[in-house]
């Protein structure tokens, strides 16, 4: 189901004014929200920082949010969504730029008590990157995401199509067997190595019917298969507009949808990837 910022998850129906918060401490293991239902506008939101983006405390008092993104439109839409879900003044939210190896890279901040203990409350902890513990060992916070099969699925929709544009792609290259053959690789993933976090997108995948691996090696879930990418497109997706990073040799500065458009329609006709003048050799 294509998402945009002008649908309803942006609408006058989901906008929520800033909650009056009560001191609570600092948490990190999350609970399914019961009573509060999720709106469009906070799975979007909830999207970003699962992926992107963080939380963290800053000084005693106050909290610091923070997406740091080679594409303005992950940043503009992170605005959006502390403008209307919070209902900050825009001046709130600082947008930085600055050019690493000649391509722009957005920085944007936002500090703020009431919304981070909001969050903090609601969620826990959003951190993903695994930590050393005392003895030395390797340890992952206790992260999961707030949705199971009994949630909204318009909902988890829009929170995977927020996910997989940030941390996710399209994969579509030429490879060889090793007769010489030439084949096409052709994949969506989101790259993720929190286990929780793997399991955890591979079950709200199921929800919609679309098969997926964990790739553990990798760090990634992967969906692969005409079938199961065809699902993909048609319920979740990328959103318009968000492009491929020079992580990509071939594919750099191409919408993420738009890849994925040609790797199904490759099926019909895999001559016309695979002879590519950058395929070629």
């Amino acid at each position: 189901m294509p998402i945009s910022l002008t649908e309803n998850a942006l609408s006058a129906d989901n906008q929520q004014g800033t909650p009056i918060l009560s001191e609570t401490p600092q948490r990190l293991n999350a609970k399914y929200p019961s009573k509060n239902k999720v709106t469009g506008i906070e799975a979007i939101l909830l999207g970003i920082l699962y992926t992107d983006g963080c939380l963290s405390k800053k000084g005693k008092n106050s909290w610091r949010f923070y997406l740091s993104n080679t594409s303005y439109k992950i940043i503009q839409i992170f605005k959006n969504c502390m403008i209307i879900f919070f209902g900050l003044d825009d001046k709130r939210v600082r947008i930085s730029e600055k050019i690493i190896n000649g391509k722009p890279f957005y920085k944007a901040v936002v500090d703020s008590a009431v919304c981070g203990e909001f969050l903090n409350s609601r969620y826990g902890t959003f951190r993903t990157l695994a930590f050393k513990n005392e003895d030395g060992k390797k340890i992952y916070p206790p992260t999961k995401l707030p949705f199971n099969k009994y949630s909204d699925h318009q909902i988890i929709s829009r929170f995977l199509k927020t996910a997989f544009s940030c941390d996710g792609g399209v994969n579509l290259y030429v490879a060889k067997s090793r007769f010489g053959y030439k084949f096409l690789i052709r994949n969506a993933y989101i790259a993720c190595k929190h286990p929780q976090l793997q399991v955890d997108y591979h079950k709200l995948l199921k929800v919609f019917g679309i098969k997926s691996k964990i790739i553990e090696k990798d760090g990634k879930i992967l969906i692969q298969g005409r079938n199961e990418l065809n699902k993909f497109k048609e319920k979740i997706g990328f959103i318009k507009g968000v492009r491929i990073t020079q992580n990509s040799a071939f594919w750099q500065g191409f919408e993420k949808s738009k890849v994925l458009d040609l790797a199904l329609d490759s099926y019909n006709n895999p001559r016309k990837i695979i002879n590519l003048p950058g395929f070629e050799g």
